[in-house]
């Protein structure tokens, strides 16, 4: 089975003693080379767990960037900024984000930094979200397919649904000879976990509160 990209983004649920404690848990955890795990803290505490996690195979990555460098952009967040605390990926566009900030769209973010090799997973809600014509193979880039009437609902696609969607952007990226995986985001748990990352069009998943529950991620990185 190739590998298989699973990201713990998790938002701001956790305060700054969860959030270590979890970080010192998960860089105990053992699991299969299959696996590819990133963990998405809250920005507040990036620096602390980027330390934990220095030296071992998980990924400390941001949740969302606001542009490459320093801009007037009272609470915004910098690629520079990341990369000074050693952070070379960040979620961009999640739906969350594309809620609060209406005016923002995250192509104009992607067109700063895709030059730079900054590292990105950009999220998307419909396939006409994904500007195919500015990625490219030379950095790695990842999409992560997360319908909003999933996110932290419990509610998740059917298999049926998530493999249409990966297989129409897949389809497009073919088309283009663009190597980009692509994840499903949507309530994703453990009881669901490993149906959707068996499947071959799905390569990976963006988890939401599950991430935050040592336990529950233990079982999503041991499902498959």
């Amino acid at each position: 089975m190739k590998q298989k990209i699973v990201i713990g983004n998790w938002k701001n649920y956790l305060n700054e003693s969860e959030t270590i404690k979890l970080a010192k848990e998960i860089l105990d955890e053992k699991f299969s080379d299959n696996i590819r795990l990133m963990i998405s803290p809250c920005n507040l505490y990036l620096n602390q767990v980027n330390q934990i996690m220095k030296g071992s195979s998980v990924e400390v990555i941001g949740q969302n960037i606001t542009s490459y460098e320093s801009t007037s952009d009272t609470g915004g967040v910098t690629a520079i900024g990341l990369k000074d605390l050693g952070i070379n990926r960040s979620i961009i566009g999640h739906s969350e984000v594309r809620k609060r900030n209406k005016r923002s769209k995250s192509e104009d973010v992607l067109i700063e930094i895709i030059p730079t090799g900054f590292q990105f997973i950009l999220c998307f809600e419909n396939i006409e979200q994904i500007p195919f014509d500015i990625l490219n193979n030379s950095s790695e880039m990842i999409l992560a397919y997360e319908p909003v009437w999933a996110i932290g609902t419990g509610e998740t696609a059917s298999i049926e649904h998530i493999n249409e969607i990966h297989r129409s952007v897949k389809s497009e990226l073919s088309k283009l000879s663009l190597d980009i995986p692509v994840l499903y985001g949507g309530s994703v748990n453990p009881t669901n976990s490993k149906e959707i990352l068996s499947q071959e069009l799905v390569d990976g998943v963006l988890i939401g509160g599950a991430s935050t529950k040592h336990e529950d991620l233990h079982k999503i990185i041991n499902s498959i």
